[in-house]
């Protein structure tokens, strides 16, 4: 959580920096070497971290920057060169160390991005959805965990969105993970800690408040962004055969992070740990994780409510119903201006006509709504989502139409004859 509470503190930091002397930078990396050879999870890697901003600076490749958030963006960028660890950082903040506030003692900045629980809906087929931008330490987040996953206990089948979520606490990917579970507690991910030699393993949890969902179909959306605790979530549970990921391979950090004084105005991201995975014995350090099935993001949500419609029973309307939809929106219906021109006419107190080419239906008196193409003479009507018109031919000519509801009613309607 440390990594993603520093990163909120950096936006709010004052824009302000002094000129670096190179003693001072010298010390900076003096001070970053020594950290990282006592705490970084790989003590060779650190070796070799070292080496190389020392050689650096040996050379004078420092020499000219004077600008301190520069300085600590050339030395992030030299790091990673050597352990390509994207949660290792350098940053710098023109107030004193001392003077930061903690975030993780700051419950009212956790409480207005209400603990990370950034949405939560039930979808169209009764799909809960749950929009998680970040994983909340559960000592300020779980009540509202709790709220959130009873919220969704009565859906036929989840969807978690990752795609925008950074990181956070394992505590909080232990808790909502154990909501997919009953019985016997499952295996998570183990933490090695490289400062105490020890070895932390999580599982899922005896007993969680209210309803556990063991059953459900679950489905996790995943991007690039997607990255550290949410890509832990990601792991155990696909290891555990638990969910279906869709999207795109995570961003690939698996290694817990503590934040260091440098200096009095410098920090260092120092991974003191790796995750692993407690059945595969490895971790998504550098490889992400791969989702089960591959689509950009921005479609990943539209195939998860796809592949969880597709597996309604037969007889449930309202799922079939909202599948149509999905399907029309993967694969949109267009029909050329001429074509549409058969639909239009009088139906009673109704009539449809095309305008700026578009076809459109007005009630006598009322408004007019736009006719979207869902399939062959079959329209939706856009703000209407619990009506479609469906056009009926005889010998290729339409005859009228019939507006269908989603409840499962239908009223027919005639076109007049001109």
């Amino acid at each position: 959580m440390k990594a993603l509470a520093y990163l909120f503190l950096l936006f709010a930091a004052p824009a302000m920096a002094q000129d670096l002397g190179n003693i001072e930078k010298s010390r900076i990396i003096d001070s970053i070497s020594q950290k990282l050879k006592a705490l970084y999870v790989y003590p060779e890697v650190a070796e070799q971290m070292s080496k190389q901003l020392h050689s650096n600076a040996e050379k004078g490749q420092y020499a000219k920057i004077k600008d301190p958030n520069a300085f600590a963006d050339r030395l992030t960028t030299d790091l990673w060169a050597v352990c390509h660890d994207k949660h290792l950082g350098v940053h710098y903040d023109p107030r004193p160390v001392q003077d930061h506030p903690i975030m993780e003692d700051n419950v009212e900045l956790a409480r207005s991005r209400n603990f990370g629980f950034k949405e939560l809906k039930i979808l169209d087929g009764n799909i809960g959805y749950l929009n998680l931008s970040y994983f909340e330490a559960t000592g300020k987040g779980g009540e509202t965990a709790t709220m959130a996953m009873n919220f969704l206990s009565n859906a036929d089948a989840l969807i978690i969105d990752l795609r925008m979520n950074g990181g956070g606490s394992t505590d909080m990917v232990q808790l909502l993970a154990s909501y997919l579970f009953e019985g016997e507690p499952q295996p998570l991910t183990d933490i090695y800690w490289r400062p105490t030699n020890t070895l932390i393993q999580f599982k899922t949890l005896p007993y969680v408040q209210g309803k556990r969902m063991p059953h459900k179909d679950v489905y996790v959306l995943t991007s690039q962004n997607t990255f550290s605790a949410a890509e832990d979530f990601c792991y155990s549970l696909q290891n555990l055969k638990r969910i279906t990921i869709i999207g795109e391979t995570t961003g690939g950090g698996a290694h817990p992070v503590e934040e260091i004084a440098a200096s009095d105005h410098f920090i260092i991201s120092i991974p003191e740990g790796r995750s692993i995975s407690t059945i595969t014995k490895t971790d998504w350090e550098g490889t992400g994780v791969k989702p089960d099935v591959p689509v950009p993001a921005k479609d990943a949500l539209l195939t998860a409510q796809l592949k969880a419609l597709t597996k309604a029973p037969e007889d449930n309307f309202p799922a079939k119903w909202a599948l149509m939809t999905i399907k029309a929106k993967l694969s949109p219906v267009t029909v050329s201006s001429d074509s549409l021109k058969v639909y239009t006419g009088t139906y009673g107190e109704r009539k449809i006509f095309i305008e700026n080419g578009q076809l459109y239906l007005e009630k006598t008196g009322g408004a007019k709504n736009h006719l979207i193409p869902m399939d062959k003479d079959l329209f939706s009507v856009e703000d209407k989502d619990y009506l479609r018109i469906k056009f009926v031919r005889k010998d290729a000519v339409i005859t009228g139409f019939t507006r269908l509801f989603d409840d499962g009613t239908a009223e027919p309607g005639v076109k007049d004859i001109q």
